[in-house]
């Protein structure tokens, strides 16, 4: 009976701890004066953009755009299950939520204390964007993997990405050539390394398309030394020589590459663009992020093709479990059990659980079809 063997996988899940490979956690101090409204606010949900206010009215049009969003109905249920809660929520109880939330958070601990015991992480891979490889202070919890991507934007003071993070304002520095700014990106990840980070992470599918081309130290000493007056095409060339000597430096000193695909700007940011890439690069390890999705095939060719290529579903079962299941089944089927893992991708605890919930029962459904 399937019922009754996704039932003992479920529980099997549910006791066992988990290494989380992918979060954005704040720190402590993000967690005071906390309530649902903070909460709703640093969700995914958010990104839907339909805004709220204190009124009844306004709380009942959010709750019915957004209700049946598989970002909303995760969360729910981990608010739910982590306060006891048995009333759906609606705009009449709203406060009654964000009181109850508001009281657990009062103890400076709670929000580890729901990673501790409801998510039962053992390790978290930490992704600060705002503070590039940090462990929040808590290296007992946290591995920091370190972000990148303000390295792409060196051509110029004044470039930013995406999290508005600038290199020189980040470290500063300040380079005369294209050989002492590598030789500079080189020493920073190793000492990132050595400070305790685990792997190097690219989100640049937020900044630019993915498909990096074999780079030219001349072109990017063109661009670095005519900073004033470069086109798109020559920070693209600039950007491609500054992938390909991080890459060389990761399989260099063997630490994995996590590399974000799928969903961003969405042109080219699919994970075949990253195929080049991968070719002439066999000894580093790429960790592709989010199956891809919505071109979760891509994920699979690529897995089945390259033993260098590993899968990782962070985010996937929160965004759509159904696109989970299918993606999850294919590597099953044509990965190996050592290159699929699986990260919350969140900022808050609360998240973190319905996330980790959304993976357990995409887990579970996949597993009992393949008894």
């Amino acid at each position: 009976n399937i019922m009754i063997m996704k039932e003992k996988i479920l529980e099997a899940i549910n006791n066992s701890k988990v290494i989380n490979t992918h979060s954005h956690h704040r720190n402590d101090d993000f967690f005071i004066d906390f309530n649902l409204d903070k909460l709703l606010e640093n969700t995914y949900i958010s990104w839907s953009k339909v805004d709220f206010d204190k009124s009844e009215q306004s709380r009942q049009n959010y709750l019915d755009k957004v209700r049946f969003k598989s970002y909303f109905v995760w969360l729910h249920k981990a608010l739910k299950e982590i306060y006891g809660i048995k009333d759906e929520l609606s705009a009449q109880n709203w406060d009654y939520y964000s009181d109850i939330i508001n009281s657990y958070h009062k103890d400076k601990n709670w929000h580890k204390e729901i990673l501790n015991n409801n998510c039962k992480y053992e390790k978290i891979i930490l992704d600060t964007y705002w503070e590039p490889g940090s462990n929040n202070g808590d290296p007992g919890l946290f591995c920091p993997t370190f972000r990148i991507n303000p390295l792409f934007f060196g051509y110029s003071k004044d470039a930013f990405d995406h999290n508005d993070n600038n290199v020189y304002k980040l470290y500063g520095r300040e380079f005369n050539d294209i050989d002492e700014y590598v030789f500079f990106i080189r020493e920073l990840v190793k000492e990132k390394i050595n400070n305790g980070c685990v792997a190097v992470k690219n989100a640049l599918a937020y900044d630019r398309p993915l498909d990096f081309k074999a780079g030219s130290r001349d072109d990017a000493q063109k661009v670095f030394k005519n900073r004033d007056n470069i086109t798109e095409n020559e920070i693209r060339l600039f950007q491609d020589y500054i992938f390909g000597e991080i890459c060389s430096l990761a399989a260099e000193i063997n630490i994995p590459l996590q590399c974000h695909t799928g969903m961003g700007r969405l042109e080219k940011t699919n994970a075949l663009n990253l195929m080049q890439t991968i070719q002439t690069n066999p000894e580093t390890k790429f960790v592709l992020f989010h199956g891809s999705f919505p071109w979760t095939d891509d994920i699979a060719g690529l897995l089945h093709t390259y033993p260098n290529v590993y899968c990782d579903i962070c985010w996937l079962p929160l965004l759509s479990p159904t696109a989970a299941q299918y993606s999850l089944a294919q590597m099953i089927e044509i990965g190996t059990s050592d290159k699929i893992f699986w990260g919350c991708d969140t900022w808050t605890s609360e998240e973190s659980y319905a996330a980790k919930i959304a993976l357990t029962n995409v887990l579970a459904d996949v597993l009992s079809q393949k008894i």
